[in-house]
């Protein structure tokens, strides 16, 4: 096998997060003054703690700009009383608000102080309920640091004057956070701070994402991992593409077979301090990292193929997940494993009608070389499951086009072998705006994957072909593993910025849904 031209050291840098401040009184002098507004309040709008020249300017920024609160709007106006500026957040209907709300107004705010050139502002909750801040502010500042990513690492525009570290553009972004309640501002200060931690690793998972097939590989990416292992104190393994055909991991290694960088499973373990290893729950997160589709020979249309870059994010997000861990310090055991291949042609590619041996003994017909996630991550599930024998086990990929046309960018599809687990990441996805809907994995499905010559096909046509992913996956989960397929094809680079989230960028979606879902677990 060549060896690979693309092993590059590249440094990842998602950015500075943003400094969060929490402050007892509210500050009048700042070089912006953010207000959110309800549909509700726009007529009259009333808060406690507001002097009246700053009310005031509220309602005729309002009436002036004609500003209809809906969420997801933001308009800017002159300051008043010592404020620069005076910045008001849609809030959309009050009966509707949840904490999603918020963080698409945070989104908003810190994207649009980026376009003016601001680098701080002050926020003053004013008619959002009090008793239930630390969440709100927790949401809000997720937003707020999600929406200040940018992805401009190739970008070669000049500067503008002055020294690229002094620039407004390269300055961490700040935010001063007015908590009414004094009571708990420590407890927002804490919430802050573990937002911090978990926004800045899927910052990280996007910023890997983003980076093109030419400079990330299987072989490149494996060195990432290292490194952000080494950063974490994280115990690091790989198994190559010499050691994965001796172990029999034949679909890892008939993807990967056609790249000049050949195909590895990386593995990143957490184990927390203090915990006995064999006291502690072992938690299995799997992420699909194909660096680039193009399809094997079962090739893509040309359209869009560019895209396939980012076939690679439910490997990334087991990267952020497991950065966040280890800065968390959770008290579980925690074991990242991303299967990564680049699925390209040449004369040793993978071809139709092939038939592989997997980890687990199970054979497979390749009815299509386009169904290859399924194929590096049956290796990989099959593996953990003998391996550390998780008390669960679950997995996200950019698996399937058919997840898109039946959810679109909003929800994830969710499989899972397990009802308690599923509920469980059903609610992590509500608290956390990643949200998930749930669909069958009903035996019947299981005649579609049918083979005459193995004991399965990767595809079996167009037919419930999300679920067919799942069905497939289920086969590699040992007895007695609850598991859980997610299938963030849609949600992974949405085309659409119509949520608060960023289109034209990969979310890093995952990463602070599996965090909360391993918060919940408790200790």
């Amino acid at each position: 096998m060549a060896k690979s031209n693309r092993s590059k050291n590249i440094t990842i840098q998602p950015g500075k997060p943003p400094v969060f401040t929490v402050v007892a009184r509210p500050l009048w002098d700042c070089a912006a003054l953010v207000i959110p507004i309800f549909e509700s309040q726009k007529q009259r709008f009333v808060a406690d703690n507001l002097p009246q020249d700053i009310a005031g300017a509220i309602h005729t920024a309002i009436e002036l700009h004609e500003f209809e609160a809906k969420a997801g709007t933001l308009i800017q106006a002159n300051g008043i009383g010592g404020a620069k500026r005076l910045i008001l957040l849609g809030m959309g209907k009050s009966a509707d608000f949840n904490p999603d709300q918020i963080r698409w107004a945070g989104s908003l705010l810190s994207r649009h102080l980026r376009k003016v050139k601001v680098t701080s502002a002050t926020f003053h909750p004013a008619g959002l309920e009090h008793d239930n801040w630390p969440v709100l502010a927790g949401a809000l500042a997720e937003g707020y640091a999600l929406g200040d990513f940018k992805f401009s690492v190739y970008k070669t525009e000049k500067k503008s004057q002055g020294t690229q570290k002094d620039s407004p553009d390269n300055k961490p972004l700040a935010l001063t956070i007015f908590c009414p309640d004094q009571v708990s501002a420590k407890t927002v200060e804490s919430v802050l701070a573990e937002k911090t931690v978990i926004t800045t690793a899927a910052n990280l998972a996007r910023t890997v994402a983003c980076h093109p097939a030419n400079m990330i590989a299987p072989d490149s990416l494996t060195a990432i991992a290292r490194t952000i292992a080494g950063a974490n104190k994280l115990k690091f393994s790989v198994i190559d593409a010499k050691a994965a055909e001796k172990l029999g991991m034949g679909g890892l290694c008939a993807v990967g077979a056609g790249s000049d960088s050949p195909p590895a499973l990386i593995i990143m373990e957490y184990h927390p301090r203090g915990v006995k290893v064999n006291t502690a729950k072992t938690i299995a997160v799997v992420g699909k990292a194909v660096t680039f589709d193009t399809g094997g020979i079962s090739i893509k249309p040309a359209a869009d193929m560019g895209a396939m870059k980012y076939d690679k994010c439910g490997g990334m997000a087991v990267l952020g997940i497991m950065q966040a861990v280890a800065q968390l310090r959770l008290p579980h055991h925690v074991v990242g494993l991303i299967p990564t291949a680049e699925n390209t042609l040449d004369s040793r590619a993978y071809r139709p009608g092939d038939i592989l041996h997997m980890y687990n003994g199970k054979t497979v017909d390749v009815t299509n070389t386009d169904a290859e996630g399924r194929l590096i991550l049956a290796d990989a599930i099959a593996y953990a499951c003998e391996k550390f024998t998780p008390h669960a086990l679950i997995e996200m990929s950019t698996l399937t086009g058919g997840v898109i046309v039946a959810l679109g960018g909003v929800f994830a599809g969710l499989m899972a072998g397990d009802d308690a687990l599923a509920a469980r990441l059903t609610t992590a996805g509500h608290a956390t705006g990643e949200r998930l809907w749930r669909l069958p994995l009903d035996k019947a499905y299981r005649k579609l994957l049918d083979s005459p010559h193995a004991d399965m096909v990767n595809s079996g046509g167009r037919e419930a072909h999300p679920i067919q992913g799942g069905m497939f996956l289920s086969e590699f989960v040992a007895d007695g593993v609850p598991w859980a397929h997610l299938d963030i094809a849609g949600v992974a680079d949405p085309k659409k910025d119509d949520r608060w989230w960023i289109g034209d960028n990969a979310t890093g979606f995952g990463v602070r849904l599996v965090v909360e879902y391993l918060q919940s677990l408790g200790a």
